[in-house]
C-alpha cells in the first residue's frame, strides 16, 4: 500500500543535483496527496523557471515510479518568503556564498 510516509522516505533519497542534499532537506517539497490510486506532488521552486526544474521534476518522477511503479503527477510552484529565505539560508551553508 502507498502511504504519503512511503513516499516522503522516497524523497528523502532524491537528491538535488547542485546542492547535495535531498528535496525534502531542502524543503523543497510542499505537499504530496495520494487520491485513488494517483500521487500529486508539490514542488516548490525559489522562483519558476529555474533552468533545472525539468531535472528536479524528473528526479521525483524516477524516484516514485521505481518504487511505487506509479508516475506522480507534479505541481509547480514558487516558494513563499519564508521558504525562499530558508532555501536560501541552506545553499549559504552549502556553497558558502550568498545564493542570489
Amino acid at each position: 500500500m502507498i502511504t504519503i510516509e512511503k513516499i516522503r522516505k522516497v524523497l528523502k533519497k532524491a537528491i538535488h543535483p547542485e546542492l547535495n542534499k535531498s528535496l525534502i532537506e531542502l524543503g523543497m517539497i510542499r505537499n504530496i496527496k495520494i487520491e485513488k490510486n494517483k500521487i500529486i506532488i508539490v514542488l516548490v521552486l525559489p522562483f519558476l523557471h529555474v533552468p533545472i526544474r525539468e531535472q528536479l521534476v524528473e528526479i521525483i518522477k524516477q524516484a516514485i515510479k521505481k518504487s511505487c511503479d506509479i508516475l506522480p503527477k507534479i505541481k509547480i510552484k514558487e516558494m513563499n518568503q519564508k521558504e525562499k529565505k530558508k532555501f536560501g539560508d541552506m545553499v549559504k551553508e552549502v556553497r558558502g556564498i550568498s545564493p542570489w
